[in-house]
């Protein structure tokens, strides 16, 4: 036997030495373990390299076999372009911290989880991650990361549009985008990603779609929503904020000027011979680490309210400096809101609502205008009250101001039939409740000229309860109406729950069924349904005689817009 063959017995200090390495490894498996279930070590090509934990039990094979399989393939297909995009981060910023996701175990494809890692250079650049599994599962079938609570993407049965989607571009609309976006920043945040929110305007879209048949309509709007979605973080992160403004939350080295040729030459591709569009895009960092994920989905509703009404961009353009232009603006906007419900300052405006096939009056919906105010229109200032939960006392105010129109205008022999707006949240406020009947109680014989028409009905949360309240005013003779109808598949649940006298159909709605047969057989489907039931129906922004015609043909009684006349003031009205 040579020298060279013979092993050299390790020293007592080299053999204290491996033991105490051995043990430190141990040690940091056993630290690893106080916060995780599963340890991975991911290659280059995210296939298993090492793994710990119980994967028998979860996955149904020993650490030998999970060895070389891909790590996509444990995860639920809804989420693996979640985890995707978070594995591509960290190999360019190193880390990503906690981000729920579904594995698919043995026991559900579906399993609720917790993931987070790293990359590490020294370890020939592989991925290391650590899982907790959820110990609350819960049966679910929708994305966790995609659509969070309140967002589920659900078809109704009678084949509306999904709820947080726009059905024509299949991405989400604008609530569902802010949060569903705001999550995405978040998470790329943590992973040390540089994110940015673009927000782009397709001008002439509009005209564009008026000049295509329904087939190349529908294309050209998946095509768009397409384009935006495979740019954006998770390929799922883009959104429709209203029929001509889009946006998409992106790593910050897309090319957006890219982004904006490829739309535009997809639409003359779709349409060589028709009206040119041109993409006109915002972009915004996102640095808002210090908002929470509601802070930061508000500061994106913010963005995108202000973009599409043609303001220009902050500056600096960060969203965070948004949030902080929003709060000051809320605060303002509340002592403002305060003031006017203290000293009245806003007037009732009234707008006919007609018989679709004579023209006859049936009645007027009561709208607000402020005084005093710049606003173009009180819908955004109603709109933060409900939020903040300030709207019941100007619910009960304008309620007031309409019954003590009734007693003028019955006074002189006038009889007008008034529709009163009450948020859906107020219907569930036990004072406001308590003020009305009081109110209702103290006028007598009103029940003839005032019906209530509740707005805002995705603030309800307990439809039942809601109900018993609407049947308390309506066995008194008042009559109710929905309104917006047709905006989402809740709507649905709201019309088999509630024992109610008419619905309104929500405006863009009403323009989608006078422009696709699509939405001409969604509205038709609708009000058959309504006729059935013995309810009657209105539809919103009645232009035109071919509009108010059209509806007709579907089915709806009666219309509201300009071409029965628009709102006029008190003095006008007492002399009709």
């Amino acid at each position: 036997m040579t020298d060279s063959a013979i092993k050299e017995k390790p020293t007592s200090l080299e053999t204290a030495a491996l033991h105490e390495s051995a043990m430190l490894a141990r040690r940091f498996v056993a630290l690893a373990f106080c916060r995780a279930d599963l340890l991975f070590e991911l290659d280059n090509e995210q296939s298993i390299k090492f793994v710990a934990g119980a994967t028998p039990s979860l996955f149904g094979k020993n650490t030998p076999q999970m060895m070389g399989i891909g790590f996509l393939d444990l995860v639920h297909e809804e989420d693996k372009s979640t985890v995707s995009e978070l594995l591509h981060a960290a190999g360019d910023k190193g880390r990503f911290d906690d981000v729920s996701i579904r594995l698919k175990t043995i026991k559900s494809d579906a399993s609720l989880a917790t993931i987070a890692g790293y990359r590490v250079p020294d370890f020939d650049n592989n991925f290391f991650l650590v899982i907790k599994i959820a110990s609350n599962q819960q049966a679910r079938t929708e994305p966790v990361d995609p659509l969070p609570p309140g967002v589920e993407a659900l078809l109704p049965a009678s084949g509306g549009p999904a709820v947080g989607h726009d059905d024509e571009a299949g991405i989400l609309d604008n609530k569902a985008y802010a949060t569903v976006a705001a999550k995405r920043l978040k998470e790329a945040s943590g992973s040390g990603a540089h994110a940015k929110l673009t927000m782009v305007k397709i001008d002439n879209l509009d005209e564009l779609k008026r000049d295509l048949s329904d087939q190349d309509q529908d294309k050209l709007m998946t095509t768009i929503g397409g384009i935006l979605s495979s740019q954006s973080l998770g390929g799922d992160t883009a959104g429709r904020i209203n029929d001509e403004n889009f946006s998409f939350a992106h790593t910050d080295d897309i090319d957006i000027k890219s982004v904006g040729q490829k739309i535009e030459n997809a639409a003359r591709e779709i349409a060589p011979n028709g009206v040119g569009i041109g993409a006109v895009a915002t972009s915004l960092d996102a640095d808002g680490n210090d908002l929470t994920e509601e802070q930061l989905a508000k500061a994106i509703s913010y963005a995108m309210q202000s973009f599409s009404s043609g303001k220009r961009p902050p500056d600096p353009a960060t969203i965070a400096h948004v949030f902080e232009t929003m709060m000051a603006e809320t605060m303002k906007n509340i002592e403002s809101f305060k003031r006017i419900c203290a000293t009245r300052a806003f007037d009732l405006v009234y707008m006919p609502i007609c018989d679709l096939k004579t023209g006859a009056l049936h009645h007027y919906e009561a709208l607000t205008r402020f005084r005093g105010t710049k606003e173009e229109s009180p819908f955004k200032l109603i709109t933060m009250a409900e939020e903040i939960g300030l709207i019941s006392e100007f619910d009960i105010t304008v309620a007031q101001k309409a019954v003590n129109f009734i007693n003028k205008q019955a006074a002189s022999g006038g009889s007008h039939t008034i529709a009163v707006n009450v948020s859906g949240h107020s219907i569930q406020d036990d004072k406001f409740v308590g003020e009305l009947h009081g109110l209702l109680k103290r006028a007598t014989n009103l029940s003839r000229m005032l019906m209530f028409e509740i707005t805002e009905s995705s603030g309800i949360e307990d439809l039942e309860a809601v109900n018993a309240t609407i049947q308390q005013f309506r066995t008194k003779g008042f009559k109710f109406a929905l309104d917006d109808f047709g905006a989402g598949a809740a709507g649905f649940d709201y019309l088999n729950t509630f024992d109610i006298d008419t619905v309104k159909f929500d405006g863009p709605v009403v323009k989608r069924a006078y422009a696709t047969e699509k939405g001409k057989a969604f509205l038709k489907s609708m009000a058959t349904l309504c006729n059935d039931t013995g309810i009657e129906t209105i539809a919103e922004m009645v232009e035109d005689k071919e509009l108010a015609d059209f509806l007709l043909t579907c089915g709806v009684h009666l219309g509201q817009g300009w071409y029965f006349g628009k709102p006029m003031p008190e003095s006008e009205m007492s002399r009709r």
